[in-house]
């Protein structure tokens, strides 16, 4: 019995054999142009680029046009590594975070034989001749990003910082943010602190959520009924840190700590403590997350959780570098830990033991 091939098919089949003859080289025509030359519908033409985009064969640039994957694209490495940093992001480059990390990575790709070129917008990363400006791109993610991340991936190598993608083909290295919040708020927890506050990031990742639910699983662990309004959604800035913490004192029971989901937000709550008239540690414990230069330079000195930097861009590079050499990864997704670093914003609520904790102590 003779079945007759769907339209879209026949048009993924055409464009293929323009593809094999040379007839298409590198762009193909604009989709109701293709439509035209085809003698097919629109819609139709679209079903199968979306088909051909998801077999790899080409791949879209968002106001640019549609193109073909590796035929247009000259092989030669360019030694150079992008770094994306959605301009969303706070500060950018200049974030207290993502400088550091910034410069961990550049540092290892130098070490690699690369340069590292850093990006904020989208459109910058692609070519606008036959030449790849990168040889692979490390990104910072977030979910928000899910669509650009398909377009982006087919060109070159991927690896994913901060956030892990649906897509679980697609390489990442994070931090283990659960356990990182959960350490610290147990060590809270640890000095007698049961009134215990949380100031959160952006919960629009799964790294927020991540360390929002490490907060909550170590109050249910320790036996501390979670009560909500100890909890105030914040954007990892200085400023909603410290609206965070007058927030927080503002409830009709006192608080004793407080967990900081970022450092930035650590600073801001200890400057409205301090404007509040209250003392830390000896009124207000107050700890953070990343360890970012000034945790050690402000007073008290903040405790906090250390993210290590170093380590993020030794396996961001190394997979990239791998992945851009034809080298299969074994462990696409690295997770690592955060580790508690005791300083002097966090004193003794009531006698109680620390015993087991992984600490550093400076």
């Amino acid at each position: 019995m003779n079945m007759k091939i769907p339209k879209y098919i026949q048009a993924e089949n055409e464009i293929k054999e323009n593809i094999k003859r040379g007839v298409f080289v590198d762009k193909l025509p604009g989709e109701r142009i293709l439509a035209k030359e085809l003698g097919i519908s629109y819609m139709t033409v679209r079903d199968a680029i979306k088909n051909l985009v998801d077999e790899g064969i080409l791949y879209k640039i968002p106001q640019k046009g549609t193109y073909i994957n590796k035929i247009g694209l000259v092989k030669e490495k360019t030694r150079n590594i992008g770094f994306f940093l959605d301009d969303r992001i706070s500060d950018g480059i200049s974030n207290p975070y993502y400088s550091l990390i910034f410069k961990a990575l550049e540092k290892e790709s130098v070490s690699n034989g690369y340069n590292l070129i850093f990006y904020s917008q989208y459109d910058n990363l692609y070519p606008s001749n036959k030449k790849m400006k990168v040889d692979g791109v490390i990104v910072s993610f977030f979910q928000r990003m899910e669509n650009i991340l398909k377009d982006l991936k087919i060109p070159v190598p991927v690896v994913l910082m901060d956030n892990r993608s649906a897509d679980d083909s697609i390489p990442s290295v994070t931090i283990d943010n659960r356990n990182g919040i959960m350490d610290a708020t147990n060590y809270l927890c640890s000095l007698g602190h049961k009134r215990i506050g949380y100031i959160a990031g952006l919960l629009d990742s799964d790294g927020g959520k991540d360390r929002l639910e490490g907060y909550i699983n170590a109050l249910e662990g320790q036996g501390i009924d979670l009560d909500k309004g100890l909890i105030y959604k914040g954007d990892y800035s200085f400023m909603s840190g410290e609206k965070g913490a007058g927030y927080l004192l503002s409830q009709s029971k006192p608080i004793t700590a407080i967990v900081c989901a970022n450092d930035s937000m650590a600073v801001g709550a200890i400057k409205a403590i301090k404007e509040a008239g209250l003392s830390i540690p000896d009124d207000i414990s107050v700890i953070g997350f990343d360890d970012i230069a000034v945790a050690s330079q402000i007073y008290p000195p903040l405790t906090t959780m250390v993210v290590p930097f170093q380590e993020i861009a030794c396996n961001s590079v190394m997979m990239l570098t791998s992945l851009i050499d034809g080298v299969e990864l074994h462990d696409k997704h690295v997770i690592l830990p955060a580790r508690l670093i005791v300083r002097n914003s966090c004193a003794v609520n009531n006698p109680a033991s620390s015993e087991g904790m992984a600490i550093i102590r400076t």
